[in-house]
C-alpha cells in the first residue's frame, strides 16, 4: 500500500492511501523534506519514502496535463 502526502495541517501530515482513506499523522514521522506529492510505503508506525512510485506519479500527471493542453 502506496500512502501519498496530500498537505501539511500545522504539526500533521495529511496523507491519502491507495484506498482513498485519509491519514493524519504527526508531521515528525515524515522526513524533514518531505513535500507535496511525495509517496511513502508504511511499515508498523513508520513512514518510508517511495522515490519511484513518487517519480512515476508525478510523470503520470505530467503526461495528463500535456495531454489536455492539446485539446
Amino acid at each position: 500500500m502506496f500512502y501519498s502526502l496530500e498537505h501539511f495541517e500545522g504539526e500533521l501530515a495529511v496523507l491519502e492511501d491507495d484506498d482513498e482513506n485519509r491519514w493524519n499523522i504527526p508531521r515528525s514521522l515524515l522526513p524533514a523534506d518531505a513535500k507535496t506529492g511525495d509517496v511513502f510505503t508504511r511499515e508498523g508506525e513508520s513512514f518510508f519514502p517511495a522515490p519511484e512510485e513518487t517519480r512515476r506519479r508525478r510523470e503520470a500527471v505530467l503526461r495528463l496535463q500535456a495531454k489536455l493542453r492539446k485539446k
